[in-house]
């Protein structure tokens, strides 16, 4: 009986100490874990984080060298995006360096397209080395819409591998806490005495934190992380990666915000606050294709303020500002009681998606748009007063046959052509031949 009970004691001891070296060891590897999230994943979403902030910076210099008219302000533009592009040349990632000096090409093609716009104008001809201005025009358009698609990569580029580490930080906990959890519930099945005071250490100070841990990366994963506080563990191997999962949410919720930013920028028009014309392209697409499935009229607008480049070289380009401001405060407010997306098209031009409108009733909404836009009084530098009128295209799927939204749109530009041919400040609408269609408003 005492060698039994001497063996026991032994059994007990020896598989106390294996119980307790295991402990050690997958501690350990938390502690490994975390040493290596630290030093190598962390900095590399911290990394991701400032080239994303930098992107943000870029995507606004390409829109502000593509906006820009003033030869300083242009090459002011372009010696920032120079700079910020070089800085890109610093990190270990070749492939964004590449594609944000790409980017940075692109801004001096803009600005290296306007400047000929400039010199035709100086020179007082319509085309300068056979190119006219409105080819230069649409090939500084081709290029900024490819800088915004770079950018618009780069952002998917950055959420993507930020994922990821999300995703690899998270299996290894997982894995770690697996075995932890099996390693605990073998030793608590010994004496009750101990199995209730362990499990109550290991389910407050390990097993809970861990599964908060997990569900906290797991709700990074959906883009849902919060300000979550941690109940701070006893082990200072845990503690170590808790710090580590507080940190790198922090950083995703930056980089969340920062792609949200980049987002908005990429649809908005910075000026007016409208849709800009890639979100109108697409918004106009969805619903001709919505129109076509439900046999639904859907009507288009197009608005252009007329002499307006007068008003920018009489008055200075704040003041013209000033004026797109206040007409697309008039496109939101005659369009506020119905469905209706509204763009800024570009320059002076504006343009209006109206999905399930007949030809006579957008008819009616562009004159009520040409008519407060020519009640229009805007303050002007020396106490004057500009007063504006615009000229308006109205086209719908009913007035002709389209295969296209492409081709309404230019079935709206004619109608736009003939107002401004027909003595500005009118409404004009076209059939699908580019037939006058006799609407008396």
């Amino acid at each position: 009986m005492r060698a039994a009970g001497q063996l026991l004691i032994a059994l007990v001891l020896v598989y106390a100490v294996a119980a307790a070296g295991y402990s050690f060891f997958l501690l350990q590897r938390i502690e490994s874990n975390a040493d290596y999230a630290q030093e190598n994943q962390l900095p590399l979403v911290l990394a991701q984080n400032r080239n994303a902030l930098k992107i943000e910076r870029l995507a606004s210099l390409v829109r502000s060298a593509y906006l820009a008219r003033d030869r300083e302000l242009e090459r002011q533009v372009q010696l920032q995006t120079h700079v910020l592009a070089r800085s890109f040349t610093l990190d270990n990632n070749a492939q964004l360096a590449d594609k944000v000096l790409e980017v940075a090409e692109q801004v001096k093609r803009i600005i290296a397209k306007r400047e000929q716009i400039r010199r035709s104008e100086t020179l007082a001809q319509t085309k300068t080395e056979g190119i006219s201005a409105a080819q230069l025009d649409k090939q500084a358009l081709e290029a900024y819409q490819s800088a915004m698609h770079l950018t618009d990569s780069l952002t998917q580029d950055l959420t993507t591998d930020a994922a990821a580490l999300a995703y690899a930080m998270s299996g290894d906990i997982q894995k770690t806490a697996r075995m932890i959890q099996l390693a605990w519930i073998v030793i608590l099945i010994l004496p009750v005495a101990i199995a209730i005071g362990a499990l109550f250490v290991v389910a407050r100070h390990i097993i809970a934190p861990i599964h908060t841990a997990i569900n906290y990366l797991g709700s990074i994963d959906r883009q849902e992380a919060g300000d979550v506080k941690f109940r701070h563990p006893l082990f200072r191997e845990l503690s170590t990666i808790f710090d580590a999962i507080q940190a790198y949410g922090r950083v995703s919720r930056d980089l969340l915000k920062t792609n949200t930013i980049l987002h908005t920028l990429s649809e908005e028009d910075g000026l007016t606050r409208l849709a800009n014309r890639r979100s109108f392209e697409r918004k106009l697409a969805e619903a001709f294709n919505t129109s076509v499935e439900r046999g639904d009229d859907l009507a288009i607008v197009m608005v252009d303020l007329d002499h307006f480049k007068s008003i920018n070289d009489r008055y200075g380009h704040q003041a013209g500002d000033a004026c797109l401001k206040a007409a697309a405060g008039v496109l939101s407010s005659v369009c506020s009681d119905r469905t209706c997306h509204i763009a800024r098209y570009g320059g002076e031009e504006f343009a209006l998606v109206l999905p399930a409108c007949s030809l006579e009733e957008a008819f009616f909404v562009a004159e009520a748009i040409r008519t407060s836009i020519s009640g229009l009084r805007i303050d002007a530098p020396q106490n004057e007063i500009i007063r504006m009128t615009a000229s308006l295209g109205v086209a719908s799927m009913r007035s002709g046959v389209f295969n296209s939204s492409d081709q309404i749109l230019e079935n709206a530009d004619k109608a736009l052509y003939r107002a401004k041919h027909s003595g500005r400040n009118n409404v004009k609408a076209t059939a699908g031949h580019d037939i006058a269609v006799p609407i008396v408003a």
